[in-house]
C-alpha cells in the first residue's frame, strides 16, 4: 500500500542512492515524508519510525520506535501515538497511518476506546481533509453516552468557505464561539440547533471551542440567528 502511494509523497532524498547502499530489502517498505520538523521515515510492517538523515538509519539501527512498545509499555497509548506518530506523518497520509494504527491495537481489551480517542484527538489538532476524514472515521464512532437524558442547544458558524453543516459534525455549546467562525473571514451565518443528548458522538473536554461532534441528521429544529 505504502508503495502504491508513494509518488505522492514528499521525497527530498535519492531514493536510489539510498537504496543501493545496502539493506534493500528493508528500504522497500520505507514510507518518507517532510512534514512537521523533518524528515521521518515508517516501516509499513512495524509502523517504526525515526527522524534521522537517511542513512542514520543503518547506522543507529536501535534508534527505531515500535509501536508494540508504546502499546503495551506506555501509560497514555492515545497520547503517545498520536505525539509520535500521527502529528509526524505528512498530512496527505495520516488517515492511511491511522488505519494501519487500529491494526496494530490488535486484542488490548480497551482497544475501541484508545482508538476512538485517538481519531477524535487527530480530527481535532492534525491537519486533516475532513470530508474524507469524517466519511471514514468519525461517521463510524458510537455516541459517548446512549443513556444520557435531555437535549443541548448548539450553534455553528459557517460562512463562504465553510462546508454545509449537512455534510459535517463540528458544533458549538458557545453561541460567542459560533459568532467568531462565522465572520473571521467574511459576515456569515450562525446556526442554532438542539440534539438529545444520547446522540452526540463526542465532546471536547477543556476545549476553548466548546466543540462537539454530532450528525446532522439527529439536528432538531435548526433555525438561522443571523
Amino acid at each position: 500500500m505504502i508503495q502504491s502511494i508513494r509518488p505522492r509523497l514528499s521525497m527530498p532524498v535519492d531514493y536510489d542512492e539510498v537504496k543501493s547502499k545496502e539493506n534493500e530489502d528493508y528500504f522497500e517498505k520505507l514510507y518518507f515524508t517532510t512534514d512537521f520538523v523533518g524528515l521521518y521515515y515508517i516501516d509499513e510492517e512495524s509502523l517504526s519510525f525515526i527522524n534521522a538523515n537517511p542513512l542514520d538509519i543503518l547506522r543507529f539501527p536501535n534508534k527505531l520506535m515500535s509501536i508494540e512498545d508504546i502499546i503495551t509499555k506506555s501509560a497514555d497509548v492515545t497520547g503517545d501515538l498520536y505525539a509520535k506518530v500521527i502529528i509526524h506523518t505528512e498530512k496527505t497520509q495520516r488517515m492511511t497511518v491511522l488505519k494501519l494504527l487500529e491494526d496494530r491495537l490488535g486484542k488490548l481489551p480497551n482497544r475501541k476506546e484508545i482508538f476512538r480517542d485517538l481519531v477524535v484527538e487527530t480530527r481535532k489538532h492534525a491537519d486533516v481533509y475532513f470530508a474524507d476524514f469524517d466519511s471514514q472515521f468519525t461517521s463510524k464512532l458510537r455516541c459517548e453516552n446512549p443513556k444520557a437524558k435531555g437535549e443541548t442547544v448548539i450553534y455553528r458558524g459557517e460562512n463562504m468557505r465553510s462546508q454545509s453543516y449537512l455534510f459535517t459534525y463540528s458544533w458549538t455549546t458557545s453561541r460567542e464561539k459560533a459568532e467568531w467562525f462565522a465572520n473571521r473571514f467574511e459576515q456569515g451565518r450562525v446556526l442554532q440547533a438542539k440534539v438529545p443528548n444520547n446522540r452526540i458522538i463526542y465532546t471536547y473536554k477543556d476545549d476553548d471551542e466548546y466543540e462537539v461532534l454530532v450528525h446532522s441528521d439527529d439536528l432538531l429544529e435548526v433555525t438561522t440567528l443571523q
